[in-house]
């Protein structure tokens, strides 16, 4: 597998800057295929397929088809944070350890299979043997990330969260207010500054309202422009005119000089929650792929056991075929000892069915859970049948490109990047916080007054009459000691440490992990090639020994020797095919494997994906 290199985007560098870090929020026989009417919908919104989309391709599309992903992921899994300018710059010390990247050889030389070997198993597998569903990888992943209720339960996860992007934006939105109030007062007059007299009692009417418009903008200020109504009414010679009206339009506006000023501080949460989603969606990635993953392992899985249930078939053949000879020779040249051994093997065999019989069973049920298509989980009692088949081909892996590949687009070292940017936010929050709180306050208002309880003639005033009043003027406060802000910024260092030791761990297993994975797909062929010598080898020797069997009948110590040689040659055939199958399954999750491994899984076409999970690799891109 020739993996090429992916070349850097374009991105933001790291640091405490809204524009580096914010970020969009962000996937009869029959041949099954999904239908079109269990598409998952967005239980916010009401379009179709906004969440998993519906995927306009057919089994005959070329391989540069749509991709299986989501949209809404894809979009993400295209920049992911491993190609920005910041995950490139601390990727850059790990690129020494992919220039000295060898792959290490197997000491021991191993023969390679032959080209056109087939095993002759692997037709009667993908034949059905009565009413069947035949069902494609490609077919089972494209159903699985359609229809899969875990699917669905993972993929939810970024739509809610960029929910919380749009709440933080919100707290920038203009909001209106309106207040209002009406006084009525029936009070004893101690004073005869009150009314003028104290021959009454103090009889007051008035009503206010107050409303307007206020925001708190990104630099941290808050403006409120409001306009004041009111009237007033009361047996007090000192009111003058009685009745009035009067009105009052006022600006009011704070602005933080220090604690609080800035952009990047008051967009912080924005950013973070911004961040957040981004992590969510590289986490739902990397689950999706571990669920194609399991995907095709049972896909294998019934492949390998519908395999084993045939070569046990064969087995017990061997074993009744033995059986009929011996029991044809019972008084002639076989003894009834012989007669007992092969009852009893042909007894064990049967046995052996039954369980391989149920690991099928087993498998289906498994793929009817992690698809959850309706047109699998209602295909009632009959099979299902396999249509692909495992690659035997030996395939080359370039090591060091695909450590390379694997820092390009690792969801959980795009995620790790990215916990380091929420780090430097919240540190760059804590520094700010520390400065003192110094804030500048400025008022301007009009007013007006009118005769006869006249609103309208009263607001014509506030702009006709008089100049605008105005204030100015500081507000400061320092805690003595800022022992708390010392503290929070000392919490989000160590956080900030924290994240770049994670971030240095979790690149240092991806490559651990890459180069475990390129070297089990060596080791899974070469493990395959050697099962096939050996299979062929105890193949050959069962067949020497059915030979002499035949020609060398007695009833004798030699004879019932020989027929225990073959039947345990027979049992040894059947173990040597199972682990074939086996090895052949090994190979093709390896390849598969290494594809997550190096982060490109989710990126390929259904083909491509088709292809992978087969044990081939699609040409790059």
């Amino acid at each position: 597998m020739q993996v090429q290199p992916v070349a850097p985007a374009s991105g933001a560098s790291a640091g405490f800057d809204q524009s580096s870090m914010s970020g969009e929020p962000p996937f009869a026989s029959d041949i099954w295929q999904p239908q079109p009417e269990g598409l998952l919908t967005n239980p916010v919104h009401s379009s179709q397929a906004e969440l998993i989309p519906t995927p306009h391709w057919n089994g005959e599309e070329s391989v540069g088809g749509p991709c299986l992903t989501p949209g809404w992921l894809q979009s993400g899994l295209n920049e992911r944070a491993n190609q920005s300018c910041d995950g490139q710059k601390w990727l850059q010390p790990f690129s020494g350890r992919i220039q000295v990247a060898t792959p290490q050889d197997s000491p021991v030389p191993v023969a390679a299979l032959p080209a056109d070997f087939r095993p002759w198993w692997d037709a009667p597998v993908r034949a059905p043997s009565g009413p069947a569903l035949q069902v494609a990888i490609m077919h089972l992943v494209e159903g699985a990330l359609r229809y899969s209720s875990y699917v669905q339960v993972v993929s939810t996860e970024p739509r809610i969260l960029s929910t919380s992007v749009v709440e933080e934006q919100a707290a920038f939105d203009w909001r209106g207010f309106l207040e209002t109030t009406y006084n009525d007062v029936n009070e004893p007059v101690g004073n005869i500054l009150t009314t003028g007299t104290l021959d009454e009692r103090y009889k007051d009417r008035t009503w206010s309202s107050l409303g307007g418009l206020r925001q708190d903008n990104r630099l941290g200020g808050n403006v409120e422009l409001s306009q004041q109504l009111g009237g007033q009414q009361n047996n007090s010679r000192f009111l003058l005119p009685n009745p009035q009206a009067t009105t009052q339009l006022e600006l009011r506006y704070t602005q933080p000089l220090l604690k609080g000023a800035g952009c990047a501080y008051n967009e912080s949460r924005i950013v973070l929650a911004s961040i957040n989603t981004e992590i969510s969606s590289d986490n739902v990635a990397r689950e999706l792929e571990e669920h194609l993953i399991k995907v095709t392992a049972t896909y294998w899985e019934l492949y390998r056991a519908r395999s084993e249930y045939l070569q046990r078939l064969k087995l017990l053949a061997a074993a009744e075929a033995a059986m009929n000879v011996v029991e044809a020779r019972e008084g002639v040249d076989a003894v009834q000892r012989q007669v007992l051994r092969a009852r009893a093997a042909v007894a064990t065999r049967r046995s052996e069915i039954v369980r391989a019989r149920t690991s099928i069973q087993n498998a289906e049920s498994q793929l009817r859970l992690l698809v959850n298509d309706p047109a699998l989980v209602q295909a009632g009692g009959r099979e299902f049948a396999p249509v692909d088949s495992p690659l035997m081909a030996e395939l080359p892996v370039a090591l060091d490109q695909s450590l390379f590949t694997a820092l390009q687009h690792r969801p959980d070292i795009s995620a790790a990047i990215r916990e380091i940017r929420a780090a430097a936010v919240r540190l760059g929050v804590a520094q700010k916080d520390i400065l003192p709180k110094l804030d500048l306050v400025a008022n301007a208002y009009v007013a007006g007054l009118a005769g006869q309880t006249d609103i309208g003639r009263s607001l014509s005033v506030q702009f006709d009459e008089g100049r605008p009043s105005y204030s100015v003027g500081l507000l400061f406060e320092v805690p003595f000691g800022r022992r708390a802000a010392h503290a929070q910024e000392d919490r989000r260092q160590w956080e900030m440490h924290r994240a770049f030791s994670r971030f240095r761990l979790t690149v240092e297993q991806a490559l651990t992990d890459v180069e475990v994975s390129v070297r089990e797909v060596g080791t899974n062929y070469r493990e395959m090639a050697n099962r096939y010598h050996a299979m062929t080898a105890v193949t050959d020797e069962a067949d020497y020994l059915f030979d002499r069997w035949k020609a060398l009948p007695g009833a004798d110590d030699s004879a019932l020797l020989l027929l225990e040689n073959l039947l345990d040659a027979q049992e040894r055939v059947a173990d040597e095919e199972a682990s074939f199958a086996r090895a052949q399954v090994g190979y093709a999750m390896s390849i598969l494997r290494l594809k997550q491994e190096i982060g490109t899984l989710l990126m390929l076409s259904p083909l491509e994906t088709a292809d992978v999970a087969a044990g081939s690799v699609p040409q790059q891109r």
